[in-house]
């Protein structure tokens, strides 16, 4: 293993001692069960709840992004809770500015969607129909 951790857990706690070496390997295989049964936890939890992500089919209404703003992190959690995007998506329409964030909104959701987005400090703007 090459982590500074487990090395120093399965090498009796740096002593060398057999005793001690037995007693890391127990926390080392304790904290590998622990990881694995957080991660099943995580992954039954998504199976059981889903994904919330809107539904955005109910408008013609578009937000676009014009600027991202200051806090960028922030913009890149919105665009994955909103339209459930992935992190390298998200960054993807941060990068390519102006760009539509989300399609299919109704003027409500449109307008609440800006909102949030400029509550994180990105610009953006409500594209409507052509014709309406």
């Amino acid at each position: 293993m090459k982590n500074w951790f487990f090395r120093f857990l399965t090498s009796g706690f740096g002593t060398g001692m057999a005793a001690f070496k037995a007693l890391g390997w127990m926390v080392a295989i304790c904290l590998i069960g622990l990881w694995i049964f957080i991660w099943l936890v995580k992954v039954i939890y998504k199976a059981i709840v889903g994904e919330k992500v809107p539904n955005f089919k109910s408008g013609p209404y578009s937000v676009e992004i014009t600027a991202v703003g200051n806090a960028p992190k922030e913009l890149k959690k919105q665009l994955c809770e909103f339209k459930g995007y992935s992190s390298s998506l998200a960054k993807k329409v941060m990068k390519n500015v102006p760009s539509v964030a989300v399609t299919g909104c109704s003027q409500q959701d449109a307008e609440d969607v800006k909102t949030i987005l400029e509550y994180v400090g990105a610009t953006c703007r409500i594209v409507t129909p052509a014709g309406k």
